[in-house]
């Protein structure tokens, strides 16, 4: 992820400033085009109406006159007619009356009248042609035969005066950028401060107390929605972070029991090593030991879902086989009658090492409470594999039995110690289950307690 050196107000003010100036600079050239074409438009239209007014005025002479005839001023174009030769001035307009010759014809096909002018370009004609642009051409007839009129716009020209529109532009844009720019840094600032004011919230609460939570804005804008989200998300670290601080006191307590049980038994045995009763020391340390075995096994698998680690195959499992595994497994360690009579062929798709455990850590539980017999039951029920396992102990009482798929939360926490219980075997079953779209629950029976778990067949598989 890139590293950005200045803030998002400093960035975003830059990039519409720089923008803006696109777009000024844009509407500059484009209006100094249009001025452009604009001017030479009108000094094309009164160029050519000083020409036609010249030329009438020529026709209605009476007499020809062979001197120099001086015109007379109109707006800011000047005339200036020759003979066709271009080697004598007949008439000019006042403003260039003692200027020579300033231009001669030549052919072009593209204008109008066939005809461009050239300009004279010598040092008798340098002053006065820094004063002229926009010039035309045409012919004239007179008293003194054809000759060619030519018009000029004098003074004021085009270029001086696009020059000054350049110049003002030059000037108020920046200004204007300036400004825009001001204003938008202001206005970013209006409207992060809202966000800003969230962030030392946040920071405030997540060095102090997750229980505070940030004041919302209202409405439904952006900064409210990131209000609520935000919000929300503090109720979940909170949970995670209560959820967490449960968990390991829990665990730290559920590892102390059976840690205090083999230093007691141990110290008390090394006091007095002759009357010592080794054979019930090693049963007791075997025993603890194993518990111990159990619960870090438990704590790890729980770690890597809770941080969802664990990556979960999607394969053909055989509840049956499991259940048959399990019951043959108690016999082996038992004396337990175990009855798989009602086990049917249920096939599903999901985790074969998950699906093992959930069975597993099920049939331990029934085990432990269990006086003389398990029953184990599997079949299909619609798009779901339904299993039971039953045991024939003291029973539940199944209105509060959603709790015993919590974790650290037993029947009888005192016989459960005692016979190797964590606490957390429901727990792990209860997240296996979830995990393959199933359920599981205790339901009604009429003596001792029945588990049911359920599993989608056709195999969908979360995450969370």
């Amino acid at each position: 992820m890139p590293h950005h050196k200045y803030s998002i107000r400093v960035r975003l003010t830059l990039i519409f400033v720089v923008a803006i100036a696109a777009i000024l600079s844009f509407t500059g050239f484009a209006l100094v085009h249009l001025v452009r074409l604009s001017l030479a438009d009108d000094a094309n239209d009164q160029i050519q109406s000083e020409m036609i007014r010249t030329q009438e005025s020529f026709a209605n002479a009476k007499s020809a006159d062979n001197y120099r005839v001086n015109l007379p001023m109109q707006g800011n174009v000047v005339i200036q007619v020759t003979n066709l030769a271009g080697t004598k001035i007949w008439a000019a307009s006042s403003a260039i009356s003692k200027a020579p010759i300033l231009a001669h014809q030549t052919a072009d096909a593209s204008a109008p009248n066939g005809l461009t002018l050239k300009l004279v370009r010598n040092s008798a004609t340098a002053l006065t042609l820094s004063q002229i642009s926009s010039g035309h051409v045409g012919t004239i007839f007179t008293k003194r035969g054809l000759g060619l009129i030519f018009g000029f716009v004098y003074g004021e020209g085009i270029n001086r005066s696009v020059g000054v529109l350049i110049t003002s532009l030059g000037v108020s844009f920046p200004l204007l950028l300036l400004m825009t720019g001001g204003l938008i840094w202001i206005g970013m600032g209006l409207a992060l401060a809202p966000v800003e004011s969230i962030r030392r919230r946040v920071d405030a609460i997540a060095a102090s107390d997750l229980s505070q939570r940030v004041a919302p804005t209202g409405g439904d804008d952006e900064v409210a929605r990131m209000a609520r989200t935000v919000n929300a998300m503090l109720d979940r670290l909170e949970a995670s972070s209560q959820f967490e601080q449960e968990f390991v006191s829990n665990a730290s307590h559920e590892l102390r029991s059976p840690l205090t049980t083999l230093l007691a038994t141990t110290e008390r045995a090394a006091k007095d090593p002759e009357r010592a009763n080794w054979n019930e020391v090693g049963e007791i340390v075997m025993r603890e030991g194993r518990r111990l075995e159990t619960l870090i096994d438990d704590l790890a698998w729980l770690a890597r879902h809770d941080e969802l680690r664990t990556e979960i195959q999607s394969v053909d499992v055989d509840l049956d086989d499991l259940l048959f595994e399990e019951g043959q497994r108690v016999r082996l360690l038992s004396e337990l009658c175990v009855d798989t009579s009602m086990v049917r062929p249920t096939r599903v798709t999901g985790d074969p090492a998950m699906m093992k455990r959930m069975i597993r850590n099920v049939v331990d539980n029934a085990t432990r409470y269990a006086t003389e017999e398990l029953e184990f039951d599997s079949h299909y029920d619609g798009p779901e594999a339904v299993v039971t396992i039953a045991d024939d102990g003291e029973g539940i009482d199944v209105s509060q039995s959603g709790r015993f798929f919590e974790r650290f939360v037993r029947s009888d926490p005192a016989r459960a110690r005692h016979s190797g219980g964590t606490g957390l075997g429901l727990a792990i079953v209860a997240e296996i289950v979830e995990r393959h779209g199933g359920s599981v629950r205790f339901v009604e029976t009429a003596g001792g307690t029945k588990i049911e778990l359920r599993v989608r067949r056709d195999g969908r598989v979360t995450t969370s």
